[in-house]
């Protein structure tokens, strides 16, 4: 996906777990979306397998403790989200993959179409 559909797929994903947290720190959604790409490129961290999906949590989790859920939401979406494209993730040794081109802008937003569903489902 490209950022700015994870961008936009974890701040509706967190409008609808925390939306006080998001009208109040919108920029903390951004940074949680964007921070598997950025730690794959400055710790070598490979955000599409499994394994490192647990480094994310732990990277994340005291921070949703904190009260910081957009940053933790938003670095699990990133991964989740990945899981549509045809590169897919890697859980336990298995690709999961699904029919969506990352470079397809149409795909895109189909992607953050789909994360418009937590927060349609939330009265």
């Amino acid at each position: 996906m490209k950022w700015w559909a994870h961008v936009l797929c974890s701040a509706l994903l967190a409008a609808a777990l925390a939306p006080g947290e998001v009208a109040a720190a919108p920029v903390l959604v951004a940074v949680g979306a964007v921070l598997p790409d950025v730690l794959e490129r400055i710790l070598g961290l490979r955000h599409r397998s499994l394994h490192e999906l647990a480094v994310y949590l732990l990277l994340t989790g005291p921070l949703a403790l904190s009260g910081t859920v957009t940053v933790a939401v938003g670095a699990v979406d990133h991964i989740l989200t990945d899981a549509l494209t045809v590169h897919g993730v890697t859980v336990f040794g298995f690709r999961v993959r699904g029919p969506l081109k990352t470079e397809s802008y149409a795909h895109n937003a189909l992607a953050v179409a789909i994360h418009l569903l937590p927060l349609a489902l939330i009265p």
